[in-house]
């Protein structure tokens, strides 16, 4: 060391480290490596005047670090061939404040350096400028030496994993449950769809996990598990350099998978929303928050929604109409009226569209998807009943009202939210069941021009 200036290297009681080499005492350049827990740490300092050459400091095999204060901002300065002659990759991110500070130009630069020899399969250390250190222009830096199983931020919000369920049982759970209860064609419908709810969110809580990934790493899968526990247990460092790089490959290759697969997917002809998702997530685009009262919400759609009630008279010639139209058969000689069939119940539930978001009654698509052929023939005589009765249940009235806000628009107004309205599955299912009636009687009468957003519909 010099008389103005040294270096020093302070590591942890608790840590095992030996000293491996040191700079010679005429060098221009000081250095000092040491050896912790495998990995190589050299403390680099180059004194403001001293010359610095490509062969000052020795190549040292990895995993290596080298940092320290290089003073790299002079001119005649260049450490352009230092790096590329020992394989070794600079740490270093533009968007981090400068490493150093100066108060008397005001202004900041990068001397405090750190290159790293991790071998090319490896994933480089992180490095992060931390805040001012008292009494000192230099800024504190924090390098983390690379994770091979790095978890991923999930939300905080429990969801029902639909991929993990044990549908098999579900089913056979479903059925069982047909022999509790009620009649379909009893005259207290509320009861009756209450019973029903129930045992479906029964056989869902048994057979569909629901939770949060706290650990989760993306595209970790059973072959990526034993190349982490052979690079655990590896005696040798050069078996588990060789079982990291595998391990390293294959996250690679299972990541551009899911890529291509991500990218591949996006399609806005049957959900924009999963598309619309998918760009999001891959463009770094988040959405806005915003904080708007519920009865805020609810008085601008009742301005919006504003209509008269009709009068008796007009209310009596639809209730004629309706009656008169019950009677009109379809093109296959059936009746409107008449009961559902199954094979009716199945094509409706086939033009479904499943991972859709649920109604008050907590009842998803793949509930219905996925039920026993039992609970299936029980749920069509019960839409029969309703129909018979001219009754459905006071739940499927009520919509689930979710806001989100208009693109451009102050996040603070009611007037900048467009409100979408989540309907029951159940009441979904009654709505395609009556269309696929009615449509082939009222689609030949219409203009061509009213069919360009129908089914198969062209302007």
């Amino acid at each position: 060391m010099s008389r103005n200036h040294g270096l020093a290297t302070f590591v942890h009681e608790r840590l095992e480290w030996s000293l491996v080499y040191q700079s010679p005492e005429q060098s221009e350049t000081e250095w000092l490596c040491v050896d912790v827990a495998g990995y190589k740490i050299i403390n680099v300092y180059k004194p403001p005047r001293s010359r610095f050459t490509p062969t000052a400091i020795p190549a040292f095999p990895h995993h290596s670090l080298y940092v320290g204060d290089f003073n790299c901002q002079h001119v005649n300065e260049s450490l352009d061939s230092w790096p590329t002659c020992n394989n070794l990759d600079m740490l270093n991110n533009p968007k981090e404040s400068a490493s150093f500070f100066t108060h008397r130009w005001n202004v900041g630069t990068n001397p405090d350096l750190a290159f790293s020899s991790f071998g090319q399969d490896s994933r480089l250390p992180d490095r992060r400028v931390l805040g001012k250190f008292p009494r000192s222009q230099h800024r504190p830096s924090l390098r983390t030496p690379p994770k091979l199983k790095v978890p991923a931020h999930s939300d905080p919000v429990k969801r029902r994993k639909s991929r993990k369920a044990y549908w098999k049982r579900f089913c056979l759970l479903t059925d069982e449950s047909v022999e509790r209860l009620p009649p379909p064609d009893t005259s207290n419908i509320e009861r009756a769809y209450q019973d029903f709810c129930e045992s479906l969110l029964f056989a869902a809580k048994q057979c569909i996990p629901r939770g949060r990934r706290k650990n989760y790493v993306p595209c970790w899968n059973k072959e990526c598990e034993t190349f982490y526990r052979s690079f655990a247990r590896a005696p040798v460092e050069t078996e588990s350099d060789r079982a990291a790089s595998s391990l390293q490959s294959r996250l690679g290759q299972k990541k551009q998978e899911r890529w291509e697969e991500a990218v591949s997917s996006i399609d806005f002809s049957h959900s924009s929303r999963k598309a619309w998702r998918t760009i999001n997530k891959l463009t770094g685009r988040s959405g806005r928050s915003f904080h708007i009262s519920a009865n805020s919400i609810a008085s601008q759609l009742v301005k919006k929604r504003a209509h008269r009630t009709g009068d008796w008279k007009s209310i009596k010639l639809v209730n004629t109409e309706l009656s008169d139209l019950l009677k009109i058969p379809t093109p296959e000689g059936h009746s409107i009226s008449e009961p559902f069939r199954p094979e009716e119940l199945a094509a409706a539930l086939r033009r479904l569209k499943p991972g859709k978001s649920p109604g008050l009654d907590s009842i998803f698509p793949e509930f219905i998807f996925h039920a026993g052929s039992a609970l299936k023939s029980w749920f069509c005589d019960f839409l029969i009943s309703c129909m018979r009765q001219l009754k459905i249940p006071k739940i499927w009235r009520i919509a689930q009202i979710v806001a989100i806000p208009k693109p451009e628009k102050p996040l603070g107004a009611p007037k900048s939210c467009c409100s979408i309205y989540l309907l029951c599955v159940p009441f979904k299912i009654l709505e395609r069941l009556i269309y696929a009636r009615v449509n082939p009687i009222i689609d030949p009468v219409l203009p061509r021009s009213w069919r360009a957003f129908d089914t198969g519909g062209r302007p």
